[in-house]
């Protein structure tokens, strides 16, 4: 008959280990099930992360068509940015950013955002 789990392993500091440990026993549960739950709540805040995030973008789409910038206030507030993002990486120590270095670095922090 084919197994209905997987065993996974992996590592963690021994604190954690205990104190997880702990939960489970003063929960009345095995460390599976209290995996099984924290992994289902995980999931679940994720998806409504996600799920606020696109509630942003598609405001600010709404936004967006609502009141459009002028090229002119385009313009503008495309300067303002460019100077903003200059200020933010002369402070961090980035000098001599090229547009790929940019696009590189905001990708990079956004997949550790999401990770």
């Amino acid at each position: 008959m084919a197994r209905t789990t997987k065993v996974l392993g992996f590592s963690v500091p021994p604190e954690v280990a205990d104190a997880f440990e702990a939960m489970a026993r003063r929960e009345q549960r095995t460390k599976s099930e209290l995996f099984r739950e924290m992994f289902r709540l995980y999931q679940r805040y994720r998806t409504r992360q996600d799920q606020s995030d696109d509630a942003w973008i598609m405001q600010a789409i709404g936004e967006g068509q609502a009141a459009p910038l002028s090229e002119e206030e385009l313009l503008s507030e495309s300067e303002a940015l460019a100077t903003y993002g200059a200020q933010q990486a002369q402070a961090l120590g980035y000098e001599d950013l090229d547009h790929e270095d940019i696009e590189r670095l905001i990708h990079d922090y956004r997949r550790e955002q999401r990770a």
